[in-house]
């Protein structure tokens, strides 16, 4: 970090133009992890703005279908679901699904967002999660659960990309000539964590992430639908469960993130002038 008052040194941005930016590996990943939370932050008028990292190639059964046809079939299908939670801008970088490495060219491509949007908050992957999975001595019945190498990936990319590439002027300078200034993420909402500590109530906005996942035709059997969204609340009413052990909150249903606070913005100072007119 240099003189950020030296002649010649360009301003990092930290007033938000979004509220939030959520990164998921795949299309119905950021559906899964933030969709009533994002419903809920729509309905309140807050701008969101969300980013699929592959083109989910590798998300089918069938080995005949081409690539174009599912990754364009899935791209209508993200867009569908997030017009029923409120969100209106929707990017996709088409990075190869399965094959996601913390590149040069992925990271580009993420501060590129980050600086354009400007989110106050950005949600994503918690990179530290690899396996989960309970003990098989206290829940014989439980199976557990390896986390996807794209969601690790995705989580990497996005923590480098916010420290130190998107605020850092000398980092892809080239943006600098698209307009597209340093910018400081304010907070990081991880998803698919094991140490979360923030609970979101999203009683009102549940059933609206049932509707949008119903939008992701391609990997769901029509026929799951129902029991797809009778689990979903489910998991939810569990979270909520945790969020009145943990935190003494009263929810019905809710979503969990592991966030944590890069940038508090200064107290606003009081006006101290006198008004003109007055008598001292």
């Amino acid at each position: 970090m240099g003189d950020r008052t030296a002649q010649g040194a360009v301003e990092m941005l930290t007033e938000p133009d979004y509220e939030a930016m959520v990164i998921g590996a795949h299309p119905d990943d950021n559906d899964f992890g933030t969709a009533a939370t994002c419903a809920l932050w729509a309905s309140q008028g807050k701008k969101i703005v969300w980013v699929v990292m592959t083109d989910g190639t590798e998300g089918s059964e069938i080995p005949s279908q081409s690539d174009e046809e599912l990754m364009l079939l899935r791209e209508q299908e993200q867009r569908a679901a997030a017009e029923v939670y409120g969100i209106t801008a929707v990017e996709f970088l088409r990075n190869r699904d399965g094959h996601v490495v913390n590149s040069e060219d992925a990271r580009r491509g993420v501060v590129k967002l980050i600086r354009k949007y400007r989110p106050r908050v950005i949600f994503t992957h918690d990179p530290t999660s690899h396996i989960m999975a309970p003990d098989p001595d206290e829940k014989p019945d439980a199976t557990g659960y390896l986390n996807h190498p794209d969601h690790r990936a995705t989580g990497n990319i996005v923590v480098d990309s916010i420290f130190p590439f998107a605020g850092n002027p000398r980092s892809f300078r080239e943006l600098l000539a698209e307009g597209l200034q340093p910018y400081r993420v304010h907070e990081v909402y991880f998803f698919g964590s094991t140490q979360t500590n923030t609970y979101v109530d999203v009683t009102e906005s549940i059933e609206k992430k049932g509707q949008g996942l119903m939008c992701h035709k391609s990997q769901f059997n029509p026929e799951d639908n129902e029991r797809m969204a009778e689990r979903m609340r489910d998991r939810a009413a569990s979270v909520a469960k945790e969020a009145k052990e943990k935190k003494g909150l009263e929810m019905r249903y809710a979503e969990s993130f592991r966030r944590m606070k890069l940038h508090i913005p200064p107290a606003p100072k009081e006006d101290t002038a006198v008004p003109a007119g007055s008598e001292e």
